[in-house]
């Protein structure tokens, strides 16, 4: 898309200001993830874990970039440069898991051992997540993340879920902070072997 014309349109200018976005959305790194990402592994549903081992077409996937997806990687950006700032926090730390599962670690918290993992979010979830916890799928991509790193040396003693909103205040967050338990991550990696 070239900007080398005047557009004479509102609905014309918008649509040419969403593609550039829509298009950065298509092409970002997370976007032509192929492997299985910790992320991914704690996903109730089978089939959809076995499609993605075996490197099958997806159904139904979104043929736009997700703007919630653009949102949440601007907001880790931003973090990642707050925190980069104060003394005692390893930042964006890519941690191995086992063979080619590999993440990143949001924050590792060094004085208190813990590992957390920023996840941004609207009103509705928040309120789920603040009554009944967090989501199954995101306690087990933590406690990877928390595994990966523990491999590595570091003193993982906790693990957290720092739901962020995308719109109200930061007094909406919601923190889910639980013991790192080095079976859960293990159960994980079993429950994906015996699917592959």
């Amino acid at each position: 898309m070239t900007y080398a014309r005047l557009f004479s349109d509102q609905e014309e200018y918008a649509n040419a200001v969403r593609d550039v976005v829509v298009q950065a959305g298509i092409w970002s790194p997370r976007a032509g993830q192929i492997q299985i990402g910790p992320s991914e592994v704690g996903h109730k549903c089978t089939r959809r874990l076995a499609y993605k081992l075996l490197d099958w077409d997806k159904p139904n996937v979104m043929q736009g970039g997700s703007w919630a997806a653009q949102v949440g990687t601007a907001i880790h950006a931003y973090l990642a440069e707050v925190f980069s700032k104060r003394e005692g926090f390893l930042i964006e730390q890519r941690v191995t898991i086992r063979g080619n599962l590999a993440g990143t670690v949001d924050l590792f918290d060094i004085k208190n051992g813990v590992v957390l993992d920023w996840k941004t979010t609207g009103a509705s979830k928040l309120d789920k997540y603040r009554r009944f916890g967090a989501d199954a799928q995101h306690i087990i991509q933590v406690q990877l993340y928390a595994y990966g790193l523990a491999q590595q040396g570091a003193d993982v003693k906790k693990v957290a879920l720092c739901y962020l909103p995308t719109s109200g205040s930061l007094t909406d967050m919601v923190m889910v902070l639980q013991d790192y338990d080095e079976q859960v991550a293990l159960n994980a990696l079993g429950r994906l072997d015996s699917i592959h």
